[in-house]
């Protein structure tokens, strides 16, 4: 597995959990960061930690999406596995994760479940509006074929990905795994969830604590102007405009409500 495998992690600002998280991993597996600035004390140090850890510096924060595309194109494996700094996934979950995808050609990218520091589940795969059928058919079994999953720890074929033109560099953040997931779907592969597999998600904790208010308002934000590129993408300027005046309709009504009745619970 080793020589076929390369381990992502797109870093800015993440010191308090990628150092920790290096060292969880294993030993015999090239590990790329890719970190979004020009921090050379940082890359002197983290390639310290071991052999098998290389860092690229972009010079700035180029956005997660562009971030791996570098990674990606630089790996040399036929394997890729892409992870956010806070996800924690055991080396066993690699290796049977690793052997799933090897055994299945039409698969193109594989996770599995998520639990958070409680070791509470949260479900982060998901089926389009157009797939009740099939999510209704997967609910029994236990490696399921899904429309898309959240990208903060997930394995993938490189070829497929460059054949599907890697992630959408407009996305600075947010949408850009749903993006992707969906091209690679066209092309007749599979995306999947191997429902008796876990690893770790520390969500939102991977930056420095100092920004977290920086960090919280900037995800917003690019999570709102994601999610209006993707809708315009593939579905066009008028259903999104449409979308979001009507979005804007119920928050204003929440709000409206919230400051006549002073009911907190109705705005969440």
């Amino acid at each position: 597995m080793q020589k076929e495998l390369t381990i992502i992690i797109v870093t800015f600002n993440s010191d308090n959990h990628v150092f920790n998280l290096i060292k969880k991993l294993p030993k015999n597996i090239k590990i790329l960061i890719i970190e979004n600035s020009n921090r050379k004390k940082f890359k002197k140090k983290i390639e310290k930690i071991r052999k098998n850890v290389q860092c690229i510096l972009t010079g700035d924060n180029i956005g997660y999406g562009k971030a791996n595309n570098i990674g990606i194109k630089y790996a040399k494996t036929e394997f890729v596995l892409i992870q956010n700094p806070d996800a924690l996934v055991s080396s066993q979950v690699i290796k049977k994760l690793h052997k799933t995808i090897k055994e299945d050609k039409k698969i193109a990218a594989i996770s599995c479940q998520s639990k958070d520091d409680r070791n509470k589940i949260n479900k982060h795969y998901y089926f389009n509006k157009l797939s009740k059928v099939k999510e209704k058919y997967n609910n029994s079994k236990k490696l399921i074929d899904v429309d898309y999953f959240i990208g903060s720890m997930f394995l993938a074929r490189k070829k497929i990905l460059l054949k599907a033109n890697l992630f959408d560099e407009k996305y600075f953040l947010n949408f850009e795994e749903v993006d992707l997931f969906r091209k690679i779907s066209k092309l007749g592969y599979k995306i999947c969830i191997e429902k008796r597999l876990y690893f770790k998600h520390l969500k939102g904790s991977s930056a420095k604590s100092s920004m977290k208010f920086e960090t919280d308002k900037t995800f917003k934000w690019h999570y709102s102007w994601s999610q209006i590129y993707f809708y315009k993408k593939y579905y066009g300027m008028i259903f999104t405009l449409a979308f979001f005046i009507k979005e804007l309709t119920i928050n204003l009504t929440k709000i409206i409500y919230f400051l006549f009745f002073g009911k907190k619970k109705i705005l969440y």
